[in-house]
């Protein structure tokens, strides 16, 4: 359970916005050319900044790092500050690699990490739209940006999540900030910088030893 807390730390938060909810037929427009992108997209780089809001806290946790993905199957999600934590995403296996220990994970042998991998996978492409098992999804327009609000359809992530929320840059029709909120209250946002689409990305990055 641990590993699958620590997964959704990097795709988590709230914030409020102005928004405005679109009609069906135009938010089928945005989830088609957001999937359209999404099959284009063979590899993405990027930088993140992640801020953690603990409801018993009243200071946000700020974390910076770097985010690889290559291909619809690997994934490598690194803090590198405040402190190191490498989070990679090959195949079946996970690894989780800190400054003191390495763990290595077949998630063939969880049904519930299966299913937050392939979610965190395509949250990060916006493939997640497409989901109907996985997501209630409603469209809204704010400002420059879409906004997806996804509410959790499948009993264990609803029991752990109350909504995520990805914001999308309809010029680069793909996910740039990606929220949710806790049942817990806690949230947490993390913001793409730097993005970096089909670029070559050394398959080393993805090695999980």
């Amino acid at each position: 359970m641990k590993y699958l807390l620590f997964i959704w730390l990097m795709l988590s938060a709230l914030r409020g916005f102005a928004q405005e909810a679109v009609s069906a037929a135009e938010s089928q427009k945005m989830i088609e050319q957001v999937c359209v992108a999404a099959g284009k997209l063979s590899s993405l780089q990027c930088d993140f900044r992640q801020t953690k809001q603990l409801s018993l806290l009243k200071t946000a946790l700020k974390s910076e790092g770097k985010m690889y993905y290559k291909g619809g199957k690997q994934l490598h999600w690194e803090y590198t500050s405040p402190y190191t934590y490498t989070f990679v995403l090959s195949g079946d296996k996970v690894m989780l690699k800190s400054a003191k220990n390495t763990d290595v994970i077949d998630v063939r042998s969880s049904k519930m990490f299966q299913q937050i991998a392939r979610i965190m996978m395509n949250s990060v492409t916006g493939r997640c739209l497409t989901d109907e098992k996985d997501f209630k999804v409603t469209m809204f327009a704010s400002g420059k940006e879409w906004i997806a609000r996804l509410i959790p359809c499948q009993k264990e992530l609803a029991q752990m999540f109350q909504e995520i929320r990805l914001h999308i840059d309809p010029e680069q029709q793909m996910v740039t900030t990606v929220e949710l909120q806790e049942k817990s209250g806690d949230t947490t946002l993390i913001e793409m910088k730097n993005i970096q689409k089909n670029v070559t990305i050394d398959d080393e990055v993805f090695d999980i030893k």
